[in-house]
């Protein structure tokens, strides 16, 4: 799953990294990123800031609490859901995302990033009435699966402008395209404690424990 992740880099990162235009205003980045928040998601050649936690259009003021996250195995078939799929994708930027591993009765926060340290696109979903969204889901790779069972879908490239091209509706194409990314292309470590609060919110929740 993934409950918290980032987006440290400014909005022109942001524009030449995914080739779209100026937004309306400039993103703010964010080194914690958690549930029910704003955050920036790349759709239909553009910027929109939306709220991380997706609640389908129909669903009217019957719910207040969004999903965050929505599996990759199924994602056609949950009602929530099957409708954003085929006409609604997007892409969230990122450049790290936690994991919390359980260790002697404790939580211990992870950090996972590429290993050059740039910006990735994780598949998402969002809902333009409600301005919501959420991130897709798929098992987890090696190097994160003695962490956590379930990752974001990172799309590479080729992968990403697939995902985005809201003329195709192939689940044949699409769906083949949410697995786990290259571990070999990634890496993680600990990081400081701080982070467990969304109210920590600075480049020090990137920053190993100090001993």
């Amino acid at each position: 799953m993934c409950v918290r992740y980032s987006q440290t880099f400014e909005t022109g990162s942001l524009i030449k990294r995914f080739g779209v235009k100026q937004p309306s205003m400039p993103v703010r980045p964010s080194y914690n990123i958690s549930a029910g928040q704003s955050a920036p998601v790349i759709a239909g050649g553009v910027i929109k800031i939306l709220k991380w936690g997706f609640i389908p259009g129909w669903a009217g003021n019957d719910i207040h609490e969004g999903i965050i996250n929505v599996r990759a195995e199924g994602i056609t078939s949950r009602p929530a859901f099957k409708t954003a799929f085929y006409k609604s994708r997007c892409v969230v930027p990122a450049d790290g995302f936690y994991e919390w591993a359980h260790t002697a009765g404790e939580k211990v926060p992870y950090r996972f990033e590429l290993r050059d340290k740039e910006l990735f696109a994780m598949a998402g979903v969002y809902d333009e009435t409600t301005g919501t969204y959420a991130i897709v889901t798929c098992l987890s790779n090696a190097l994160i699966k003695s962490v956590q069972h379930r990752m974001p879908v990172i799309l590479d490239k080729e992968r990403e402008k697939l995902w985005l091209d809201m003329r195709s509706s192939n689940t044949e194409e699409l769906l083949p395209i949410l697995r786990a990314y290259d571990s070999g292309l990634m890496h993680g470590y600990k990081v400081s404690a701080m982070v467990n609060s969304p109210e920590n919110d600075s480049p020090d929740c990137l920053k190993p424990p100090q001993p």
